[in-house]
């Protein structure tokens, strides 16, 4: 459980969080024309090329009569006096297929801008035109075949209790479920949540969360990113397309929006998610470089200097983020970005010093962390003048630090030292690609990666067979990770495209070299059909503190064991069919089955200890690599995009996640939870004298089996006054069923210049108590439960100008 997890449930709100918002509807008010007339602009490229499209056509076709605009020499277009709403657009070119984008929010408090990406037609004479369902879902990234899907962080808000964190909306996604919902790690398909990859800009960085869940750990309680800085990206959850490297279960590839070029927009928001202020805008008149800027600091610290204490015997929880995009043009052909996200935190429990309130062992105990987590990069995009190739390199400097302690109170209530935990991960990551595109058939894509790791790591603590104190781990220096890849794009027709690459990556620290082929094929038999199928071989590195952990020899000398141990890796195969079977509805299904080996196993006699079943830690374990484990399983999804006021989307799962240990017998992982099944829906209401104005409704929930464990052996547990686990039954038992709903409702206000939103989103509403863990107390010398967070809401307010 993450650190502000445990804060709130455990001190403060026993199960429950409350959150309050400020605002008021005379917060702002702006003298303006009493009409709502908006600009919707945009850019149209073609998508393998980046290179603009001039004279293609943009139609508005919900609106009667029709309006339209055509794109510029550099591809951009404005429709002007757009009253707020929600308009579909139709965009054409000769000798393209035809892009459709349904329900395109425009507003007041903000200009809409959008960048279409067209498709070259194979065939000429005949016209194509995709689905506009198939179109709204197709991912980013032109090479994913299978298993990928393109997010909006500002289209997120209708998922209830999505919290504007791609994360937890990613919970109603097929495959997809979370560990423990104080949390915003996932599990996809099986896999632990540390075999997911974050990528910003095309380089990877550290989990971008507050109070992160350790070591290796991929989520957190908070999320850093904004809505207000991230833009249409990309989530993968199987047969990643080759250049995505070091990955195992997912990858978020996340991708920044660029400010206002035409004039300065401002934001302020109020929640519990803290108080949050944004401002963008060009540089200069008739200059497409813009700047945009997120800043956002914790309203639980405001609350408290004004006396509203919401937690007790704790810290109270800090954190704040920035966020930041300035986008540079340098000419037609040249862009420079420089972009950075990152945030601090800090959180604790404090121990009371009265015995006859200890109910709980852990009363006696106090402890603390203290984070910080950023990336900052440059992104260089260049175009040729062969209208055909276009290069991208971005240089970043990511770093990730944490120092966590924890401290126990003695007879005379001086806290004595039990845990110290504190490491720091700086790295200089560079990325660099060539595309080219041959002709309208093939499409050719190489780059290189590399990064320069530097290290700073200790762990310290009692041991707890022996309570004395010790070090695990002590080291610090540096060491470097390369990987490079190769695709190729083939469209035998409009109909037929088949996707394949190599991807090979190089560990320096102990010399480990793998190459990695992935395939994808796609056949659209008919316009409302698709099928596809995906292959690869994926790996992933351990964090490092695993290959260095130190342990002391027969004769007294201190080893590394695991520090050569090799890459964990997984053979992907995922096989799917599309069906839009109706306007804006579509059906989708995959089956997959993933084969891991490599995977490293506890060499103790008679553990079943493998890192499939762990999310974060400091190992104190030796490691081999003779570990196996395999997910299979199929999903079903059904979903309508949103139009005519409404939308949905259901999903379904049933998978088996098992490995071994090297010994030939299969078990359950932690998180064979073997079903799950997601409904999410809303309905948008608009409203006013002018219909300008909007009430929305969403709902969803989450259904899924528990959790695996390892039984506890109670009566060795009371003999040693410590928990002893049943380790042959390793997993053989599973949590109580978990089930969620969730609830949020959006109010937002159109004015002349000004637009206001007020929303209340409601985590839990039915204020279940999920089990999250049962354990044995040494205090009261029981098995106990521990359970997840009860119903939490989170009001919100936010004022665009």
């Amino acid at each position: 459980m993450n650190r502000l997890s445990q804060v709130l449930n455990k001190k403060g709100f026993k199960g429950q969080l409350y959150v309050f918002g400020l605002g008021g509807l005379g917060l702002f008010l702006f003298l303006g024309p009493e009409a709502l007339a908006q600009t919707l602009r945009g850019r149209v490229i073609d998508r393998d090329t980046k290179n603009p499209l001039p004279g293609a056509n943009v139609v508005v076709i919900n609106l009667q009569p029709p309006r339209g605009a055509v794109t510029d020499a550099e591809g951009y277009f404005e429709l002007q006096g757009l009253p707020p709403g929600r308009y579909d657009l139709r965009i054409s070119f000769l000798g393209y297929e035809d892009a459709r984008l349904n329900q395109v929010v425009v507003g007041s408090g903000r200009e809409t801008a959008l960048l279409v990406e067209m498709t070259e037609r194979i065939n000429k004479l005949d016209e194509i035109t995709i689905s506009a369902s198939r179109d709204k879902e197709k991912p980013l990234n032109e090479m994913a075949t299978v298993s990928a899907r393109t997010f909006n962080l500002e289209e997120a808000q209708r998922y209830a209790a999505g919290f504007n964190d791609p994360a937890r909306m990613a919970l109603s996604f097929a495959g997809v479920a979370t560990a423990n919902d104080a949390s915003n790690e996932i599990v996809v398909r099986g896999n632990s949540a540390r075999g997911l990859l974050w990528r910003a800009e095309g380089v990877e960085i550290p989990n971008p969360n507050h109070f992160s869940n350790g070591d290796g750990g991929t989520g957190g309680g908070i999320s850093i990113l904004s809505s207000q800085v991230v833009g249409q990206s990309d989530f993968l959850t199987g047969a990643f397309p080759a250049e995505y490297g070091n990955a195992l279960s997912g990858v978020f590839d996340l991708r920044l929006r660029k400010g206002n070029p035409r004039k300065r927009e401002f934001a302020l928001q109020l929640g519990v998610l803290g108080l949050q202020a944004s401002f963008e805008g060009p540089f200069r008149k008739g200059y497409q470089g813009s700047y945009l800027i997120n800043y956002r600091y914790s309203t639980l610290v405001i609350l408290n200097a004004l006396g509203l204490r919401l937690v007790k015997n704790a810290l109270v929880p800090v954190f704040q983020d920035l966020s930041y995009n300035i986008h540079l043009p340098l000419g037609r052909r040249r862009a420079f970005s420089i972009w950075g996200i990152g945030g601090i935190s800090q959180a604790g429990n404090v121990a009371v010093k009265d015995s006859l309130q200890w109910q709980v062992r852990s009363d006696r105990f106090e402890d603390r962390m203290g984070q910080s987590v950023g990336a900052t990069g440059l992104t260089y995009l260049q175009t040729f003048s062969n209208e055909k190739t276009y290069l991208k390199a971005t240089v970043a400097f990511t770093t990730e630090s944490l120092l966590y302690t924890i401290d126990s109170l003695n007879q005379w209530y001086e806290p004595r030292n039990a845990y110290r935990h504190r490491y720091s991960y700086h790295a200089v990551r560079s990325h660099v690609f060539l595309n080219h595109k041959a002709n309208v058939q093939h499409i050719l894509r190489a780059g290189i990666y590399y990064s320069q790791l530097f290290y700073n790591l200790i762990s310290e603590g009692l041991i707890p067979s022996t309570n004395v104190a010790g070090i695990f781990l002590d080291e610090q220096g540096h060491t470097g990770l390369l990987q490079a890849y190769g695709q190729w794009k083939w469209r035998l027709s409009d109909r037929w495209e088949i996707n394949s690459g190599i991807h090979s990556l190089f560990f320096l620290l102990n010399r480990r070299w793998r190459m990695e082929p992935r395939f994808g094929a796609l056949w659209r038999p008919a316009t409302r059909h698709a099928f596809s199928v995906g292959s690869g071989l994926h790996s992933r590195l351990e964090p490092v503190s695993t290959y260095l952990i130190r342990f002391p020899s027969v004769t007294g000398e201190t080893l590394q064991p695991n520090r050569d141990l090799d890459l964990t890796r997984s053979w992907h195969f995922v096989v799917g069919y599309d069906w839009s079977f109706a306007e804006n509805t579509r059906l989708k299904t995959e089956l997959y089955y993933q084969h891991l080996f490599k995977v490293p196993v506890d060499t103790t006699t008679g553990s079943s200890l493998c890192v499939l079943n762990v999310n974060a830690e400091v190992p104190r374990t030796v490691y081999n690599n003779r570990g196996m484990g395999r997910n299979y399983g199929g999903e079903l999804t059904v979903e309508k995009f949103f139009s005519r006021r409404y939308f949905f989307l259901i999903t379904g799962s049933l998978f088996q996640s098992q490995y071994h240990i090297g010994d030939g017998r299969w078990r359950n992982t932690r998180f064979n939870a073997r079903y799950m099944f997601n409904a999410l829906g809303g309905y948008e209401l608009p409203w006013g004298r002018k219909r300008q104005h909007t009430w929305s409704v969403n709902m969803r929930m989450i259904w899924r089996g528990g959790n695996r464990y390892t039984p506890i052996d109670t009566a060795a547990s009371l003999q040693q006054n410590r928990e002893v686990l049943i380790q042959q039954e390793a997993f053989t038992r599973r949590l109580p069923d978990f089930f969620r709903w969730d609830a949020s409702t959006i109010l937002k206000l159109n004015f002349p210049r000004w637009a206001l939103s007020v929303s209340l989103e409601v985590q839990n509403i039915t204020n279940r108590q999920n089990v999250n863990r049962y354990f044995f107390d040494p205090y009261t010398r029981e098995v106990r439960t521990a359970y997840m967070f009860g119903v939490t809401p989170v009001l919100n307010v936010k004022v665009e100008f």
